[in-house]
């Protein structure tokens, strides 16, 4: 069997490079090993009745151009805002951060009257900086070493906008190379509400808000961002995430795309030094002249790669390439709407159980966690964030029932003592009680959990390290350094074999900015070579009439 092209996985931007393949006239083929297409953009039933997303929560920075070309909307996709976002500490303080800003302020003079003065000047400083760098997540980066005319038009291209927004992309340069704790300490004096901004900085890392880097992930988001909303812009889908998967699938297949599902891809063919295909599971292979890899590059490189066919130093590289994740996924299905006792009980809905709820500390706290993480330590205090979906879709538990999904930071792959089956529930327990001493009425109503360990996102949705964006988000793993130096611009150091997942620029989040860009390139390539044919086929066809 051969097709025009091959895409590894079907995880949403598998699905979106799938899509704009087929839109530009190639007939390319998703395998995804599962069952059901999505990646880590799911929807599993994880107890009878119960449903959830298993891998992303919550859906936020999906390029304007993926949702329109892929018709979103038009195909069913419904999106309700999330509720602000609560903070509570173990001392029984609680801060309140919202979309608007006068009502954040409000919250904010609770602590301190000249952070709140100051809190609209430096979400003028993010938009501001993120409207410099929003159309960068829509570019292919340039290999700095100029290696082809592509580079040299990119680098041009990047100075050009350097030029232009010179005082906003200095301000940018400053956010990759301090820390997330140091950037906040200049603006604001309250330690609640550093918290409540800084904890994104030690997402699916070892790294503490002190470590000098950290500071871009304040920005991250809101650069990802089409139009405004910033960091706390987050939506909840009807239906799960998985929604988002099945809908981008129906667009691949209206382009003219084909998904087969339970196709788990074993090994890349290279034949003359380019790629020829793949083998599956079972040793059926598939012949195309292009693939292109939505897995991890660890996987990508390390697993599916013989090595024979990659540069040693390219190899090395991505060995030390950082992808360990540091976070457990647990789903509760539970029989009562869960409170926080600093709210009060109420048998109305309340705006924050709309919304994401973080059990947050202050930032000193979260690197002592994170830097127990580091030595393989699973903090026992850490940075838990959750949400409870069924406030917006009740269709996802029975009737009266609901479902909680939490995101436990500071738990690493990697243990120094021990393996995280012996101790998964023990750290799960300890998690829920962590929770349950703020909700006083979670931990009698459980009825089902879901509990996956770092270890299992990595069985479960193929995330190598289970870590969720295909590795750190650091300054030196982003933009034409993603994955590694002198391969960001989605090729590969075999010919045909492309990467187009969330280890490629620009890094993780449902953006599908990855898919797309990736598949413009292949584009690229694949018009090159016919015209590298027709040019070809032209001159030996001069010859044979000159020769006669």
């Amino acid at each position: 069997m051969r097709r025009d092209a091959l895409v590894i996985g079907g995880g949403h931007n598998g699905l979106v490079a799938a899509f704009y393949l087929a839109r530009h006239g190639l007939r390319p083929l998703v395998l995804e090993r599962r069952p059901f297409v999505g990646g880590a953009c799911n929807t599993e039933e994880f107890a009878p009745g119960f449903r959830a997303s298993t891998g992303a929560y919550v859906l936020s920075m999906l390029r304007d151009a993926v949702w329109h070309d892929m018709r979103l909307a038009e195909r069913g996709l419904v999106v309700d805002p999330a509720g602000p976002s609560l903070n509570l500490f173990a001392d029984g303080t609680t801060f309140m951060l919202d979309d608007d800003i006068a009502v954040t302020q409000s919250e904010i003079r609770r602590f301190s009257r000249r952070d709140a003065e100051i809190f609209p000047a430096f979400e003028a400083e993010l938009a501001g900086l993120a409207k410099a760098i929003r159309p960068m997540f829509d570019w292919t980066p340039p290999n700095p070493g100029l290696e082809h005319a592509r580079d040299l038009a990119g680098l041009a291209r990047l100075g050009g906008r350097a030029l232009r927004h010179r005082r906003a992309l200095l301000g940018a340069g400053y956010l990759f190379s301090t820390s997330a704790s140091q950037y906040l300490d200049e603006w604001f004096e309250s330690d609640v509400l550093k918290a409540a901004l800084g904890w994104h900085a030690i997402n699916d890392s070892v790294s503490g808000p002190s470590t000098p880097g950290t500071a871009y992930v304040l920005l991250h988001d809101h650069a990802a961002e089409e139009a405004g909303g910033g960091v706390r812009s987050w939506g909840f889908v009807r239906g799960g995430m998985g929604v988002v998967a099945d809908l981008m699938a129906d667009a691949a297949r209206a382009a003219g795309a084909e998904i087969r599902t339970d196709a788990r891809v074993e090994a890349l063919l290279v034949e003359g030094g380019r790629t020829a295909g793949v083998r599956l599971a079972g040793g059926e292979e598939v012949r195309a002249d292009v693939v292109l890899s939505n897995a991890d590059p660890k996987h990508t490189f390390l697993s599916l790669c013989d090595p024979a066919y990659l540069p040693a130093r390219f190899v090395a590289a991505v060995r030390a390439y950082r992808c360990t994740g540091t976070s457990i996924k647990i789903n509760l299905g539970v029989s009562e709407l869960p409170y926080a006792a600093a709210m009060g009980a109420s048998a109305d809905v309340r705006p924050y159980q709309r919304g994401i709820v973080e059990l947050s500390q202050p930032l000193l706290d979260m690197d002592r966690a994170q830097a127990q993480a580091l030595r393989g330590i699973p903090a026992g205090d850490p940075h838990i964030e959750l949400c409870i979906p069924t406030v917006h879709d009740p269709s996802l538990a029975p009737p009266g029932c609901h479902v909680v999904t939490i995101d436990v930071n500071s738990q690493p792959y990697h243990l120094a003592e021990g393996g995280w089956d012996a101790i998964r529930d023990r750290a799960a327990d300890r998690a829920i009680a962590q929770i349950g001493a703020l909700f006083p009425n979670l931990e009698g109503s459980i009825l089902h959990r879901q509990v996956l360990s770092p270890l299992d996102l990595e069985r479960v949705l193929g995330l190598t390290g289970g870590h969720a964006l295909h590795g750190d988000m650091g300054a030196d793993q982003l933009f034409s350094l993603r994955p590694v130096r002198g391969y960001a611009d989605y090729r590969t150091p075999i010919p045909g074999l492309y990467l187009c997942g969330a280890g490629t620029h620009p890094g993780g989040g449902v953006t599908g900015a990855n898919g797309r860009n990736c598949a413009r390139e292949v584009m690229r390539d694949v018009r090159a070579r016919r015209v590298a044919a027709r040019a070809g086929r032209a001159l030996a066809a001069v010859k044979g009439r000159l020769s006669t």
